[in-house]
């Protein structure tokens, strides 16, 4: 068992080292270590025909760490707090109507594209992190596994888009980068703003976790009005 979690590991850790390879010689969304090292690792156990139950009993520990590598995000926020506070107006307006933006244009589009009334629940929570964008899901009537896909698609989009995005805005203030990726690309746009910066990293941060409030307070305002538009 020993043996097993160890190779497990060890496969795992080496398809996110090759994908980051790949990533930096094709740059680019489909190339991105998010995409490939998973379907890498699950082309190799239809391969071997390996369960996935298996295979994720042997990364427990990689799941475990999860809480760890998160709490570490606030290493860089704490050290610059003073700064952050320093712009504490900027960052709650921008936050408070991009949340806002965030719920409508996703709610809009669903209506436009026919999706139909769950989809255009399911989608509300589609700007912040996974975890609270489920638990939202199911408190407003969505479908959580929707709203999984719906926020996996939008962080995707985030990180891939973003740079593009930095260089026609022309975004050069730290903060405003963080916060853009932050809001844009939760949890994995954290992870890119850090390689830019601690400053950006930690501007990220607090975008993931004020936006996830902001998120949740616009969703149980907008709920009634949004149903009402659907003629629910």
């Amino acid at each position: 068992m020993i043996l097993w979690k160890i190779c497990s590991l060890l496969v795992t850790v080496l398809f996110f080292v090759l994908a980051k390879k790949l990533s930096r010689k094709r740059p680019g969304l489909l190339f991105s270590p998010a995409i490939v090292a998973p379907l890498g690792i699950m082309l190799l156990l239809i391969v071997t025909g390996t369960p996935f139950q298996k295979y994720q009993e042997g990364t427990n520990f990689m799941n475990e760490m999860l809480g760890v590598v998160t709490v570490a995000f606030a290493i860089p926020l704490y050290r610059n707090w003073a700064i952050l506070v320093s712009h504490w107006r900027m960052i709650v307006s921008s936050l408070a109507v991009g949340t806002l933006i965030a719920i409508l244009a996703g709610v809009s589009t669903s209506m436009l594209l026919g999706l139909g009334k769950e989809a255009a629940i399911s989608v509300i929570p589609r700007s912040i992190t996974l975890p609270i964008a489920v638990g939202l899901s199911e408190s407003i009537g969505g479908i959580p596994s929707m709203t999984a896909l719906f926020v996996m698609l939008t962080s995707f989009a985030g990180v891939f888009w973003g740079p593009t995005l930095i260089k026609h805005l022309k975004l050069r203030h730290p903060v405003s980068i963080g916060l853009m990726y932050g809001m844009g690309a939760h949890v994995l746009g954290m992870a890119k703003a850090l390689e830019l910066g601690e400053l950006e990293g930690s501007s990220a941060t607090l975008a993931v976790i004020t936006g996830a409030v902001m998120t949740v307070v616009w969703a149980f305002i907008l709920l009634p009005v949004i149903l009402s538009w659907m003629g629910v």
